[in-house]
């Protein structure tokens, strides 16, 4: 039996440490992981969650958790287990892998009702002043009492001691539950009938003067429970006579708990379900096998763009909600999720739930408690999504399984392709990564046999991919290009025929920098050191590091020159300069600064799918998964962005993003073109990208990454040192690359070297790179990383497999 509990504390709070709780004999058998729990913490009482159960600790003078809140476990079966697995991969407390699985948003209320247990209550307990003004409370009520009304029967901290008091004699009982902060709640007021023989008793024998009255009491037996302002209109009476017949108890007030609908906008028609390809029915066959089962298995659906790899999800989520089970699909961008949302509606309706950061609070509270009642069977979101309170699991896909955001850059630093392999192996259930240009990891661990490869070679209905055109941009111009002539011709007859474009550059903002002319200094954030972008619809110049906003300076700072340069472009001007270039053209933009209020994604995607927009500009959020059939023409108008950085993956990114966007062009009736202006036309990922050919890219690449030993044939852990102090920076980076390379034996140490970004708000880094065979490179780091959180002048980040270098 267990006597003590691993408490999270606060669960609203960034807590990561967990705390140890004496558990009183009184809750022996209520509680189990996941429980929700009232604990002391500190001057406070707080909610709490229970990752373990203890039989002995060596903690003395332990509190005792007070009482176990209503509702049940808060956590999924498999949470707690798959939190160790976190903690453990990715070198941080288990508190802060739980915390994953808490719902987001708020402070958490307490309801907390005592009432008497019936035991006799001594003498000498009754005669005490203050002990006897709770008791009179309690009495009088003859039901439980609120901790509110207790606390006007005796103000002050006194009743906390007494409240301890009466239950160590065993007098009161204490019933408590968590409730949502009122801010998550939507709640409406109806009028009901309490007794519905007494209301047509009164209904037979009123007197000709209550008519009224006699008419609103029929009209609320006839149609039940009505707002006040509801039942008036329909009985045909004013609001005081469902007033005076609330105040004589022949109408009661009753409160109603209003579920919203986050991306109502997104709802959809119920679809057909189209007829599959002999490979998507394959793919689906052998998905859904595992999953009735079920059984966990991994599986890599490579599939051309427009494959019809949605589908295959679809068909294999309708087999296992068959079956009761749940399913959760992982969408890398906030904008392709309000797509997706419309299309899995269609197919399942209601019991379909979104989890994003988008979302209000309200609405996250809403969508996870319908998952979590097993009303919603289909959870759709991005990686925050894959810690959804499901409780029978039944099929895990991640889209876009290559894409960078899976990555959380925060603590804990999880990769959510790895984790939701994790998670499917504790459900046992199938776990599907889905990308038609995977990441070299992934398609290592299919050829290895790791995962199932499935393959979708073709688009469906044997639609031709479409037709890509390399623009060399060398020599063009002394000023860099944003539009070269055939790609303005492109776009001329793309419109005058009707049909829609998209034009590609992944960089946000009006001019990427502000030249001085006469010193050749760049405007810089101050705190950061990178040059700031400057942003013309808001007026402001901006870092997109820390965020910093002010008005573009009216001189340099550096030498007080007046003639401020506005060089190099973003998304922004590209619309400006399509706009000027095509004025008869409807230009819409895609980035994050277009999609920074509410809804905004629901409004510029739908309208684009409507044909409501011509031209759609935008950074790599118009690169992913999205289906329009009207697009026939994609722009790519600087492919060497992506190629150009610090990063041993540039090339695999590079092949990525320019094959997923020209997968957007041709997806319907009418044949698609792209074109790919290049400072580099002859470099491998452009050229392969252009042949829409993953594994001529794939073998080119993963040779050179064999050569150089970095993933899959090694794994990195980034440890990066900052300070407020640069000298104290490169002394502590120092320390700890001497610490990993004095204790652990083979693994390579490199550096410590400054990061690529050398400083970030106002804080100097750098940066130590570890590196070794997969597992005993995290094992080399793992006894150091709990004694580098105390170094008190700086922080000291640990980050297992990481995506970015900057």
């Amino acid at each position: 039996m267990a006597d003590y509990v691993e408490v999270l504390p606060d669960p609203g709070r960034a807590l990561s440490q967990l705390f140890t709780y004496r558990l009183p004999a009184r809750l022996a058998g209520r509680v189990e992981p996941g429980s929700q729990v009232l604990v002391p913490f500190g001057p406070r009482t707080v909610a709490g969650v229970v990752a373990a159960l203890r039989g002995r600790t060596d903690r003395t003078e332990l509190k005792e958790v007070e009482a176990v809140l209503e509702g049940g476990s808060i956590l999924p079966a498999d949470a707690l287990p798959l939190a160790e697995w976190i903690a453990e991969r990715y070198l941080c407390e288990l508190g802060e892998a739980l915390r994953l699985f808490i719902p987001h948003g708020g402070r958490y209320r307490i309801a907390r009702r005592f009432r008497l247990t019936g035991k006799e209550i001594p003498a000498s307990l009754r005669a005490r002043r203050e002990v006897g003004a709770v008791l009179r409370a309690l009495e009088a009520a003859g039901k439980p009492v609120s901790h509110g009304a207790l606390r006007r029967a005796l103000p002050g901290p006194r009743l906390s001691r007494v409240l301890q008091l009466l239950k160590a004699h065993q007098v009161i009982e204490e019933e408590a539950a968590l409730r949502p902060p009122t801010a998550r709640q939507r709640r409406i007021r109806l009028a009901a009938v309490p007794d519905r023989e007494a209301a047509r008793r009164y209904c037979r024998e009123a007197p000709p003067r209550a008519a009224k009255r006699v008419a609103c009491l029929e009209t609320a037996l006839r149609e039940g429970a009505l707002t006040p302002a509801e039942l008036a209109k329909r009985a045909g009476v004013s609001s005081s006579v469902v007033n005076a017949l609330l105040k004589a108890g022949l109408l009661e007030v009753r409160w109603r708990t209003i579920r919203r609908t986050p991306w109502r906008e997104a709802e959809a028609e119920a679809d057909s379900p189209p007829t599959l390809t002999p490979e998507q029915r394959e793919a689906v066959d052998e998905i859904a096998a595992a999953a009735e089962e079920p059984r966990f298995s991994s599986f890599l659906l490579f599939g051309v763009t427009a494959s019809g790899k949605t589908e295959v999800f679809l068909r294999a989520m309708e087999r296992a909600l068959a079956r009761g089970r749940q399913a959760i699909v992982l969408m890398p961008e906030i904008s392709l999720t309000a797509q997706a949302v419309s299309v899995y509606r269609a197919r399942f309706g209601d019991r379909v739930a979104v989890l994003h950061s988008a979302l209000s609070t309200g609405e996250r509270w809403d969508e996870w408690e319908r998952i979590r009642s097993g009303e919603a069977s289909v959870v759709i979101g991005a990686r925050s999504a894959l810690f959804a309170p499901t409780g029978k699991l039944g099929l895990i896909v991640v889209d876009e399984e290559h894409e960078t955001s899976y990555k959380q850059e925060q603590a804990p630093r999880y990769l959510a392709r790895e984790v939701a392999l994790k998670r499917g192996e504790l459900a046992g259930c199938p776990v599907v990564l889905a990308s038609a240009t995977p990441s070299l990891e992934a398609f290592y661990d299919a050829e290895r046999g790791r995962h199932r490869l499935l393959r979708l070679p073709t688009r469906v209905e044997q639609r031709p991919l479409p037709r890509v055109r390399v623009v060399d941009m060398r020599g063009r111009s002394a000023q860099p290009a944003i539009f070269s002539p055939p790609l303005r011709q492109a776009m001329a007859r793309c419109l005058e025929a009707g049909e829609q474009a998209i034009l590609f550059l992944n960089r946000r903002g009006f001019a990427t920098f502000l030249l001085c002319p006469m010193c050749g200094e760049a405007a810089r954030c101050p705190d950061c050191g990178v040059a700031l972008t400057f942003h013309r619809q808001a007026g402001q110049v901006r870092c997109h590091h820390c965020g910093l906003a002010m008005p573009p300076p009216d001189a340099c700072p550096h030498c007080g020159g007046v003639e401020i340069r506005f060089s190099g472009f973003g998304t922004e001007r590209v619309e400006r300069e399509l706009v000027r270039l095509l004025p008869r053209a409807r230009v819409g933009r895609l980035d994050r600064d277009t999609v920074s209020t509410k809804g905004a994604h629901v409004r510029i995607v739908g309208g684009f799918h409507r044909a409501d927009t011509d031209v759609l500009v935008g950074t790599q959020m118009v690169a992913k998964g999205f289906d329009f059939p009207g697009v026939t023409l994609v722009g790519v108008i600087s492919a060497d962005r992506s190629l150009n950085v610090p990063d041993f993956r540039a090339a695999e990114r590079t092949f990525q993003l320019l094959t997923q966007v020209a997968g957007r062009s041709g997806r319907g009736e009418k044949p698609g073109e792209v074109l790919i202006q290049t400072y580099q036309p002859e470099h491998y990922s452009i050229l392969a990208a252009a042949e829409q050919d993953y594994e001529a890219f794939y073998r080119q690449e993963i040779e050179a990454r064999r050569e150089l030993n970095y993933p899959p044939f090694s794994q990195l852990v980034s440890i990066t040192v900052s300070s407020a102090d640069e000298q104290e920076a490169s002394d502590r980076a120092q320390q700890v690359a001497d610490q990993i390379r004095a204790a652990a034996r083979g693994v390579e140490v490199l550096g410590p070297a400054e990061a690529p970004l050398a400083k970030l708000r106002g804080r100097y880094r750098r940066r130590v790179l570890v590196r070794g065979r997969p597992g005993e490179t995290v094992e080399a780091v793992r006894d150091m990383a709990a004694g580098w959180r105390g170094w008190s002048r700086g922080t000291i980040t640990v980050d297992v497999d990481p995506l970015s270098f900057m």
